[in-house]
Parts: C-alpha cells; structure tokens; sequence
C-alpha cells in the first residue's frame, strides 16, 4: 500500500464567510494564505503548521444549519499542540481575543475545545506527559 504523509487539509462549510474569516483569523492570529474561488464556492485557506491547511468555504447556495457533532460527518478539527503548557498558551490566546474555550484535562492528553460561529468544533491536543 502506498505510504500516506499525513493531512494535507481540512475544509469546513461557513454559513457567514465574512464572520468566519474574522473568527478564524482572530483565533490563529493572521489572515488566510491563499484563495480558492469556485462557479459558486469561495475557499479562503488558513496556514495550521508543516504545511497543513484549513480551508474555510462558503457557498452561494449554501444552509445556514447550525453545525451538529453528532450528525454524521466531521465531528470536529484536532490541532496538534506540544505540550499542556501549549495548550494553556492556546487558552490564554483565545481569552485576549474575546473567545471562549473549554480546556480539559483526560487521562489521554490535554484538549481546548473552541466553537466557530458555526458550531464547528476546533481542538487544540497535547498528549499526556511522558
């Protein structure tokens, strides 16, 4: 079987482009690095790390249902973090810019829960120390 590097994006469906992108670039602290515009689809692409992206789309005829984790489909977005002291820096992060989070600590890792507009769930993971 061929050998997989790794994810090279993630994209998630707005229901308000423009609230979303302020979201997000408050929340990863700098603006989208590309653009991706579509017949119908507009596509603005967040840097995560290693190469990593997070697209951020909306559509012109796109729903405004509020995203549901326990539908089928995308449960939520797992940012990998070093360490519990960098998840801690990702809560301290989120608070100065006006967003809420919820940091919890299981016994497989450290996870900062953050809801876009949308509901759609971003986590920000460190696994426990060694």
């Amino acid at each position: 079987m061929p050998e997989l590097a790794g994810y090279a994006h993630v994209a998630i469906t707005v229901s308000d482009l423009d609230r979303s992108l302020a979201f997000y670039e408050r929340l990863l602290g700098a603006g989208p690095v590309g653009r991706i515009q579509l017949d119908g689809l507009d596509r603005h692409l967040f840097s995560v790390g290693r190469g990593q992206i997070l697209g951020v789309t909306g559509y012109d005829a796109g729903r405004d249902d509020a995203f549901d984790p326990t539908m089928p489909g995308l449960d939520h977005i797992g940012l990998a973090v070093a360490d519990r002291d960098g998840v801690v820096a990702w809560q301290e992060h989120a608070a100065s810019v006006g967003i809420e989070s919820d940091l919890q600590d299981v016994d497989f890792g450290h996870a900062l829960m953050i809801k876009d507009p949308d509901g759609n769930q971003i986590e920000f993971f460190a696994p426990p120390a060694q």
